[in-house]
């Protein structure tokens, strides 16, 4: 068997037979276009050839965006991702951290190089002459900051490697990269040699040089996470050492300090134990183990990325794809629905990572989670304007848009999550063509043979499950064309020339229809939309979240409708369908974000009782897809209650505690996997949760739910005597002691005692008590950490 470096060998004197086969590919296709009347549509751009071809073949090729115009809901925000936030970015303040060292942040270097890669494929994808002329510039001014030895970060001399300036490296060589690769400029490249070259000359583990895992933060994930750049600039230049500073870094990521991300994923196949869970940094690396795979060959790296994937879609994805709150993996199913929630940079990671395993695998199951997170995640991060972008897009709140740099890393991401759809949504293997997202578009792609094909696809999905997908050929040709069926349709129809055939999926997933197809020759299909329900478990029991086809949908305030103005105050009537009676319809103008937009009617039923909304009224209301919850503004939330239940006094009533601490939650949402804290970094001798109200209201029983117990604390140290329940009788008046939560456990400062999230506590009042206000008092505990203490709540309820 031949050595790794004799293989690549062999596959480099093959090198400008490629190159040639390629131009003659895109000629072909460029005469071809014209001849059809497509020439405006589509310009010829001869990607730059890598010097070093790699070892492992994709089996789903990586769509240039040239070849795909995509005119439907996909179209119009890959469309508004262009117009209103990569056209109008101010570059200047991008280049701002370099022109000016350090910077307006740590992470500031971090977004110029983001921005060149997205809009370098955007205008790849559109051929924009003005976003061409402003990524020229961007280029240019930026190499013009690099400094003498090959810096290219935003710190100054003092403070280098100490954060995030590898991770700006990171960016700026995939951004540069990309900007060569499409536009066959060249002029920056000496830039990414010297970058790598100092990055190669400065970490190692030869005597002498520095440790990369010390080089940044999160167990060094974020510096090693310039792996990806390395080997794309490996594979570009040809240079050696770029590869053995790859290995390097593979080598760094096993040492003792180091955060064992293959070892730990090969054993334990568990992304919560690699390093300190921190996601978009971990998945990062993992973006670059791919490509190094992908280069080399080593199995592993593809079994350690797979146990990553199947851990991640199997224990820690939200219904909408997000994947971490806080930032970090978590425990099995332990996924909150407030807690700093849905990382925009986490969900486009997640994105390049399924992208990156569709092509490597080709295999259905990585485009299912494609259009799960672009049609929800993705697109619920994004103002539908695309002029701003959500850092954490949770499953319930108001979105926090923002086109403001400052703080923001996510806003650099999102336009990268939207400026890739177009390499994957259609590709073409060595059968012939792949369709993974279904869109109304034209796709002129090229087959294994390099004879093109023109795709012309008609639908209004996903408003319509109704797809007609028109073939283009210059002459008659045998291929197959290789279909992805939605998971969440049951039946689908397939029909080739009005004729029906078999929807029945291979091996990699799809449907794959060999013939030998005409110009002109249709192909039908029609994937029956209908609404499904999903019952909640752990921290959404007793709650139901409704798709409609391959969308997640939300109540939002502004459609309620009846004077309701929070989402908190309607729940389901129950999880049956026909209950629900869900039925699509028309969005109104003030959320109508694309022609075919839909709004949903549902049956629900109100979470307190009035004289407009008694027992048993129900009332109807619309619920809109996540993608566009919220885009107002307005309050939103996926997760919904089954019906009334226990009638909650105190239920959207103003709520108070000791401290503010730093948990987003409420205690009076009717949400009890949601919770807030009192932690502060300090000691203190009580801590209490409190609802007061602006009228009485007659109670029999208080309930209250414990929030979380951490490692330092979270409950109450009941060694002193358990928690006491208060209540003022008049408007403003004292707080009354009138008993204690008498089956709260026997914990101790640094003892819980057993204690779990959501464990229910209830007080029963010897007689009715007509309140104004209800507190739950008791001593803060501290855990391992006796330098503070601090207590949580999810929910205090009464009736």
């Amino acid at each position: 068997m031949p050595t790794r470096h004799n293989v690549f060998a062999v596959k480099t004197a093959k090198k400008e037979k490629v190159i040639a086969m390629k131009r003659l590919k895109f000629f072909v296709g460029f005469l071809i276009a014209v001849s059809s009347g497509l020439g405006s549509l589509f310009a010829v751009i001869v990607p730059v050839p890598d010097k070093v071809v790699c070892a492992v073949a994709d089996r789903q090729a990586f769509t240039q965006p040239d070849e795909i115009r995509l005119n439907g809901w996909l179209g119009s925000r890959i469309d508004a991702n262009e117009a209103n936030r990569l056209a109008k970015l101010d570059v200047n303040r991008l280049l701002e951290g370099y022109r000016k060292r350090p910077g307006r942040q740590s992470w500031d270097g971090e977004h110029v190089g983001k921005w060149l890669h997205a809009a370098t494929l955007a205008w790849v994808n559109t051929g924009d002459p003005a976003l061409r002329d402003k990524l020229d510039y961007t280029a240019a001014e930026l190499i013009k900051c690099q400094q003498d030895d090959g810096y290219l970060g935003t710190y100054l001399a003092k403070d280098r490697w100490t954060e995030w300036d590898v991770w700006a490296h990171k960016y700026n060589l995939i951004g540069l990269i990309t900007y060569m690769r499409y536009t066959g400029n060249m002029a920056p490249l000496p830039c990414c040699r010297r970058m790598g070259d100092l990055l190669c000359n400065t970490f190692g583990d030869e005597p002498g040089k520095r440790d990369i895992i010390k080089a940044g933060e999160h167990v060094g994930m974020a510096p090693t996470s310039v792996l990806e750049p390395m080997v794309l600039l490996y594979r570009l230049t040809g240079e050696k050492r770029y590869l053995e500073f790859c290995q390097y870094i593979l080598r760094a990521w096993e040492q003792p300090d180091g955060p064992k991300i293959v070892s730990t994923l090969l054993s334990l196949k568990r992304v919560d134990r690699v390093g300190d869970a921190k996601a978009y940094e971990m998945l990062s690396c993992l973006n670059g183990a791919l490509e190094y795979y992908r280069t080399v060959g080593d199995p592993k790296l593809l079994e350690a990325c797979l146990d990553a994937w199947q851990d991640i879609v199997n224990n820690r994805l939200y219904i909408t794809g997000a994947a971490s709150y806080g930032e970090v993996f978590h425990d099995d199913f332990d996924l909150p629905n407030v807690a700093n929630v849905g990382e925009t940079c986490v969900t486009v990671t997640w994105e390049q990572f399924n992208a990156q395993l569709l092509r490597l695998t080709g295999e259905a199951r990585f485009a299912e989670q494609l259009e799960h997170v672009v049609l929800n995640q993705l697109f619920g991060a994004q103002k539908c304007d695309g002029s701003a972008w959500g850092y954490y897009v949770q499953m319930e709140g108001r979105k926090p848009y923002s086109a403001n740099l400052d703080g923001h890393c996510c806003l650099s991401s999102g336009p990268r999550g939207i400026s890739l759809i177009p390499t994957f949504a259609l590709s073409t293997d060595a059968a012939g063509v792949v369709v993974n997202l279904y869109e109304a578009g034209t796709a002129k792609l090229f087959l294994s043979d390099h004879s093109p094909v023109t795709i012309t696809t008609v639908t209004h999905y996903p408003t319509d499950g109704n797809v007609r997908i028109t073939m283009g050929l210059g002459e008659e040709k045998n291929f197959a064309v290789k279909l992805r069926m939605p998971a969440w349709c049951q039946s689908p129809s397939v029909r080739v020339q009005g004729e029906s055939v078999a929807a029945a999926a291979g091996a990699d997933g799809y449907v794959a229809i060999q013939r030998s197809w005409k110009n002109g020759d249709q192909i039908e299909l029609a994937f029956k939309l209908k609404p499904r329900v999903v019952v909640g478990d752990h921290r959404n029991a007793g709650k139901i979240a409704v798709y409609y086809g391959p969308l997640v949908l939300a109540a939002e305030a502004d459609l309620l409708g009846d004077g309701l103005s929070n989402t908190r105050a309607v729940a389901l009537p129950s999880a049956d369908l026909a209950a629900l009676a869900v039925t699509p319809q028309p969005a109104p103008d003030n959320v109508r974000t694309w022609p075919s937009a839909q709004v949903f009617r549902v049956n629900a039923v109100p979470r307190r009782v009035s004289d407009q909304a008694a027992p048993g009224v129900i009332l109807p209301i619309r619920l809109i897809p996540f993608a566009d919850a919220g885009n107002s503004g307005s309050e939103y939330r996926v997760w919904l209650p089954v019906g009334r239940g226990e009638l909650d006094l105190l239920l959207d009533e103003k709520e108070s505690r000791s401290r503010r601490g730093n948990a987003p939650g409420s205690i009076t949402d009717g949400d009890p996997g949601t919770f807030v804290v009192t932690f502060n970094g300090k000691p203190a001798a009580e801590d209490w949760f409190a609802v007061t109200l602006a009228a009485p209201v007659d109670v029999k029983r208080v309930e209250f739910v414990h929030g979380k117990t951490f490692h330092d604390g979270g409950w109450f140290d009941a060694s002193a005597g358990k928690p006491q329940v208060q209540v003022q009788t008049a408007k403003g008046g004292t707080w009354e002691t009138v008993d204690v939560l008498k089956d709260y456990p026997a914990t101790t400062a640094t003892s819980a005692a057993g204690l779990t999230s959501g464990e229910r506590f209830t007080c029963q009042f010897p007689s009715t008590m007509r309140i104004y206000g209800v507190r739950v008092v008791g001593k803060p505990a501290s855990g391992d950490n006796p330098q503070q203490a601090f207590a949580s709540c999810a929910e205090l309820s009464a009736d």
